[in-house]
């Protein structure tokens, strides 16, 4: 008898304790991520674990946590994915619902789910993550969140100079995202769009100064194809731009994220179709990296982006800093730190003609 109310009252204790736990767990952050092999990744920050369920209704996906929300939790998101366009986060008695509408209907086969423990060497939290595969490619490049995806097709063939001085040259700037796509967004609010029109406008003007002719794709927070464009509508759209005026070079302002907060850091990307590409991409990150104490060196990196893959002059893709790492952002804010960014492509960009 004694041995079986012992029994029950460790039962009721566990009980009890799980409660305890769920009911304190809360959700800190939401982030999204696109893999090489084109798979949605959905990743629910935790300050604590407790139990969760996934469920898919028609293009419903809904993650249900036994948890709170933190104050500074951002309820609404946008996602840059051929699977979903964006997320809220909304309470539901002692749940929190994170809602992803989908473009299509998936099967069970095609989403898994799973949790993460804490990891104290990166300094990650507990985790619930989702990953949609139902558009998996078996090759290709994807979004990372913050630079869009490849796309090929024939380029157009443009007379660009290299030479002689950066007085009278063409150049095309290319403030990423823009309208309906606010790219990343910092945990303080601090939207990609904002900031990489804020940094192109100074850069523009420092090359108009130094003698340049310079257009923009955007001068305004607009989408520079139009409202429901694909993804490849909307960066030909920017291609267009420098084809159309005829650019010696064209210059991509990005912001980057990662998962990880303590991520951060310069880099400057580049596609080797002209030549000169890797050169314009390594002076440019001489100058910003040579510019900023205390901002970690990411280097010269090729890859496949669409505006620099297809736009036939040479072109660059500058990544500055990660507004996901609240150091960072709080720099992209500063309008001193976005000259001082301006200043160094635009030194760079002289150099390259000299």
């Amino acid at each position: 008898m004694q041995k079986r109310f012992l029994v029950l009252c460790v039962f009721l204790l566990v009980l009890l304790t799980s409660a305890a736990a769920s009911a304190s767990a809360k959700i800190t952050d939401v982030k999204w991520g696109v893999n090489r092999y084109n798979e949605l990744r959905f990743t629910v920050d935790l300050t604590e674990n407790t139990s969760y369920k996934v469920e898919v209704e028609g293009r419903d996906l809904t993650i249900k946590v036994a948890a709170g929300m933190s104050s500074n939790l951002v309820r609404r998101g946008y996602v840059r994915s051929d699977m979903a366009r964006s997320f809220s986060i909304e309470r539901d008695g002692s749940k929190t619902l994170v809602k992803v509408p989908l473009t299509k209907e998936i099967t069970e086969q095609q989403y898994r789910t799973f949790a993460l423990k804490p990891d104290r060497k990166t300094g990650r939290p507990q985790r619930i993550v989702v990953d949609i595969t139902a558009n998996r490619k078996d090759s290709g490049s994807a979004s990372s969140g913050s630079a869009a995806r490849s796309y090929s097709s024939t380029v157009p063939v443009v007379n660009y100079r290299t030479s002689g001085g950066v007085e009278d040259k063409i150049i095309t700037i290319d403030p990423g995202h823009g309208g309906s796509d606010p790219g990343a967004i910092g945990l303080n609010g601090t939207r990609e769009k904002m900031i990489t029109l804020q940094i192109a406008e100074k850069l523009q003007k420092l090359l108009q100064d130094a003698g340049a002719k310079v257009n923009m794709t955007r001068t305004t927070d607009i989408d520079v194809y139009g409202t429901d464009a694909t993804d490849a509508q909307e960066l030909q759209a920017r291609v267009d731009v420098g084809t159309k005026n005829q650019a010696d070079l064209f210059l991509s302002v990005h912001i980057n994220a990662n998962e990880n907060r303590s991520v951060g850091g310069i880099s400057t990307y580049y596609y080797p179709k002209t030549g000169y590409d890797s050169k314009l991409a390594g002076l440019i990150q001489d100058r910003l990296a040579g510019s900023f104490t205390g901002v970690s060196d990411l280097g010269v990196r090729q890859a496949g982006f669409y505006v620099i893959k297809r736009s036939s002059m040479p072109a660059i893709l500058a990544e500055i800093c990660f507004i996901s790492n609240p150091r960072e952002e709080k720099l992209l804010q500063s309008r001193w730190f976005q000259l001082k960014v301006a200043r160094a492509i635009a030194d760079g960009v002289i150099e390259y003609f000299k």
